[in-house]
């Protein structure tokens, strides 16, 4: 009973790793979307991943998606920034806003 136990939990890990690996090589990146594509997965999503000028990839997320952005009402003392991806279209997409 112990080794078919540790038999399904190694199954169970294995099985979480791969889909963990699929998930992650399905995440496209904005740098091969338009700006308008970009914006629209991430207010599908609320996240998107791009990779940097210098080759690095970065998650982004966490803003307020572009649309609703527009009108973010920050504190006093904070103003609102634009989150702002590379696409194939625009080196300065703006997909979100953050106080």
């Amino acid at each position: 009973m112990r080794v078919l136990t540790m038999a399904i939990a190694t199954l169970t890990a294995g099985a979480s790793g791969l889909m963990a690996t699929e998930y992650a090589a399905a995440q496209q990146l904005t740098n091969s979307m338009t700006c308008e594509m970009a914006k629209s997965v991430y207010a599908s999503q609320g996240r998107v991943q791009t990779r940097t000028r210098s080759g690095v990839v970065l998650p982004i997320y966490g803003g307020v998606p572009e649309a609703k952005g527009r009108s973010l009402m920050c504190g006093r003392d904070r103003s609102r920034r634009p989150v702002q991806v590379i696409t194939s279209d625009n080196p300065r997409c703006t997909i979100a806003y953050k106080c």
